[in-house]
């Protein structure tokens, strides 16, 4: 009995041994579909399905389903039928699709199944699907967040007042003397919003305006202004053109210093202040500050410690400086205007009978050269260059040609009329009389060939054309009737009666 147990147990263990060993060997196959998650109404995306194993595929074949009122096949085969060579342990296949509607578009194979290479075993162990969200512009933007607010404010070292709440978008903050520069410390409220105006920046001494702007998900914008003032011992406040300005006094907040000036020290208001000198103009340029905390240069004058904007233009390879222009003669046909260059307001001369305003003449100084001189500015390119008389006839030789073709069809006009004129003045009457009697005498010669009387009548008349034998036929001869002569002639009479002088000769002999 015990050795009959014995060998069962072992057939038993030799199955299970059997079994364990084949499904260890087994192959596991998997069908699996990637597509993007989102995907614009209207717009073609890719989605691609792979048959891959852990040993060799022999052969494979599925059908890939979709919902066709979602979304429209523009490429790629849906029944796949397919097989491989020992080696192969993948494939994939490529499909492009349209979104048509919002929704969710699934992509799943169906009917599908995957055969081992080594056993054609059916190894198909997983067939994965895969779902496209799909929406308009219109529905994403709406969904996207319009929270623009900050979640906290603060400046490094100095303290906001009042202090910080989102609903609060304006703050005072100040600063000790001789801070050069300032740390903003800013979040948002939103993780999806963006913002722009905070970490360090340069400082002067003074206020200065800081902006920082919150930018939702969803496009709306919000500004936080901190008025962070830099405390200074003693500030030199001036007056330029009525308005209050402080001299900028340390270096470093002009970026770009104009050609020919370099960095200098001077003294204003026994206080020393940085400025910008050119040994070729002689000009001395100082940094201003105005009540927003806008920071620009002026040309200084240390005798009579005056201030004057400076306005540089860009010309063609040159720096220039626009100058007032006093007691220097304008060329002829130019007239005083403004104009916008950079957002500055340029006092200069246009030239008479340009109204499409296309271009100025502006006095100037080369801050490389230091000569002077008048500059064509050409509002089309945007540039500066020397101005020469021949510049501005050639850009209005389109106007001027446009006025000559003008005049000359106006006088060919004129002459045309003029001569009509003349010609019915100078023609003698005795001219249309001979040309009106010579077309009567024709008409009566005519007349007597149809043996018609002098007491005609136009209405008992035949309106008839005239008829001619040929042998045997007759034809229409293409000429005037007699009733058409007879009209004809008396039209003649009439205009030859209006053409004769209105008066008759006496003659003083006596008659017969």
């Amino acid at each position: 009995m015990k050795i009959k147990n014995i060998l069962t147990f072992g057939f038993v263990l030799l199955l299970s041994f059997m079994f364990k060993l084949d499904f260890v060997n087994a192959a596991s196959c998997r069908i699996g579909v990637s597509a993007p998650s989102s995907v614009v109404v209207g717009k073609s995306f890719n989605v691609t399905v792979s048959v891959s194993s852990n040993a060799s595929i022999g052969s494979w074949e599925y059908t890939l389903s979709y919902d066709s009122s979602k979304v429209r096949l523009n490429s790629g085969q849906l029944h796949i039928v397919d097989y491989g060579n020992g080696s192969k342990k993948s494939a994939s296949y490529s499909y492009s699709f349209t979104s048509l509607a919002s929704g969710v578009a699934t992509f799943k194979p169906v009917n599908a199944s995957v055969l081992d290479y080594s056993t054609t075993n059916e190894c198909l162990s997983y067939s994965a699907s895969s779902s496209v969200t799909m929406r308009t512009q219109a529905e994403i933007e709406a969904s996207y967040s319009r929270n623009n607010n900050l979640g906290s404010l603060s400046v490094e070292k100095a303290e906001l007042s009042p202090a910080f709440n989102k609903d609060v978008t304006e703050y005072t903050a100040t600063l000790p003397v001789d801070t050069t520069k300032a740390k903003i410390l800013a979040t948002a409220e939103d993780s999806t919003a963006s913002i722009t105006g905070a970490g360090e920046i340069d400082v002067v001494d003074g206020l200065n305006k800081v902006e920082i702007t919150v930018t939702a998900q969803h496009g709306e914008k919000k500004t936080y202004v901190i008025n962070l003032t830099v405390e200074e011992l003693d500030p030199v406040k001036v007056k330029v053109n009525g308005k209050n300005y402080t001299v900028v006094r340390k270096s470093g907040l002009i970026e770009n210093i104009p050609v020919g000036f370099s960095e200098t020290k001077i003294t204003i208001e026994n206080q020393e202040v940085v400025a910008y000198e050119s040994e070729i103009t002689k000009l001395l340029l100082v940094a201003l500050k105005d009540e927003e905390a806008e920071v620009s240069l002026f040309i200084y004058d240390k005798k009579n410690k005056t201030y004057t904007s400076f306005k540089e233009a860009k010309g063609n390879n040159t720096n220039l400086l626009i100058l007032d222009i006093k007691d220097i003669k304008v060329p002829y046909d130019f007239v005083k205007t403004t104009f916008k260059y950079n957002n500055q307001v340029i006092e200069g001369y246009k030239l008479k009978g340009d109204n499409k305003n296309n271009f100025y003449i502006v006095y100037a100084q080369n801050l490389e050269t230091g000569n002077k001189g008048f500059y064509v500015y050409d509002k089309k390119d945007g540039v500066f260059q020397r101005y020469f008389k021949e510049i501005i006839d050639l850009k209005n030789t389109e106007i001027k040609y446009l006025f000559y073709i003008a005049s000359f069809l106006l006088g060919l006009f004129v002459l045309i009329i003029l001569f009509k004129i003349f010609k019915n003045m100078f023609t003698s009457k005795e001219k249309k009389i001979k040309k009106y009697q010579k077309k009567l005498d024709k008409l009566n010669n005519a007349l007597e060939k149809n043996d018609i009387d002098d007491d005609y009548d136009l209405d008992s008349l035949d309106d008839s054309p005239v008829i001619k034998k040929v042998e045997d036929d007759e034809y229409i001869v293409p000429k005037k009737s007699r009733k058409e002569k007879l009209k004809e002639l008396e039209k003649t009479k009439k205009r030859l009666n209006e053409s004769k002088p209105k008066y008759r000769r006496v003659s003083l002999e006596e008659d017969d």
